[in-house]
């Protein structure tokens, strides 16, 4: 049986990702603060759960669901830097180290612009907090002392899932008539349904040569006015009211996020998916939404 090592499995993405390794018959071990085969503050016991691992994927990190105050920048950089280096540490001091190492990464990184779709060998000098952010994350990941591991940065953009994220945001605003186009509308949304992120990280692990840098991204982004354009016609919703940046901004203030989440756009793809042969299944957001949907429904 081979041995998945995952950090942050309590989060969105990494409770989807144990259930789905555990369902192909992996043996999943966890890496967090409590009730965990290894957790932060002790490095044995990190050493223990990687020794002898096949794979490790780290997606620990405070939520981005916060105000860019200085203090949630700090944490947001701190939380992941840091159970980076100490993966890292660990990692160094295993006998058999696990072959592949899966980073979370953010696509914030890229430069944001509707007339041009980034890929991975696109220059990574986005603007703004989340692309600092992602900076420094991934410098942490480069700099860790792991010579006999594959390092993968795993880019990820929106994910579409059923238990959180972005989906029951979306659809509670298209529901409530306040679907329509955020900010100027022109802003680009990349994403990616769980399913397929999930698949992505799969096929990763099983290459011989794992590619330094991956998107998870699916292979159509839409401006945010076509984005919410699919969630209203998913949801049968006839229209929506657009909110204008300056209501954005003050919306999200109440709701204690921060605007560049909304209005910062993202036009992101996988030229790596496509040379690793990976073949979505929701490459639409329209059949996404509509899985998504009829799941809510059930």
């Amino acid at each position: 049986m081979k041995t998945i090592v995952i950090a942050g499995a309590s989060g969105f993405v990494g409770s989807s990702l144990n259930a789905f390794f555990m369902e192909h018959g992996w043996k999943v071990l966890t890496i967090g603060r409590s009730k965990a085969d290894g957790t932060w503050n002790d490095q044995p016991s990190l050493v223990r759960a990687l020794e002898g691992s096949d794979a490790v994927v780290n997606l620990a990190g405070k939520s981005v669901n916060c105000r860019f105050t200085e203090e949630n920048v700090k944490e947001l950089i701190r939380s992941r830097v840091e159970t980076t280096r100490a993966l890292g540490d660990a990692i160094a001091l295993c006998k058999h180290p696990p072959r592949v190492w899966v980073n979370a990464g953010g696509a914030s990184i890229y430069r944001e612009d509707a007339d041009h779709v980034n890929d991975e060998f696109s220059p990574a000098n986005g603007e703004g907090v989340m692309a600092d952010v992602a900076r420094q994350w991934e410098e942490a990941l480069q700099i860790s002392p792991a010579p006999m591991t594959h390092k993968v940065v795993l880019r990820i953009t929106l994910v579409l899932g059923r238990q959180g994220g972005v989906y029951p945001i979306f659809r509670f605003l298209t529901r409530t008539w306040n679907g329509g186009a955020q900010g100027n509308g022109k802003q680009m949304m990349s994403w990616i349904h769980m399913l397929d992120l999930m698949r992505l990280i799969s096929t990763i692990i099983e290459q011989e040569n794992p590619p330094p840098i991956v998107n998870a991204a699916a292979p159509k982004p839409l401006s945010n006015r076509g984005f919410m354009f699919a969630f209203r016609k998913s949801l049968s919703t006839r229209f929506g009211i657009a909110a204008p940046a300056w209501l954005i901004k003050i919306g999200t203030a109440v709701l204690g996020v921060d605007s560049e989440l909304i209005l910062r756009g993202m036009n992101v793809r996988s030229a790596v998916a496509e040379k690793m042969n990976f073949q979505f299944e929701f490459p639409q957001l329209e059949a996404a939404l509509e899985d998504l949907a009829k799941s809510k429904e059930k």
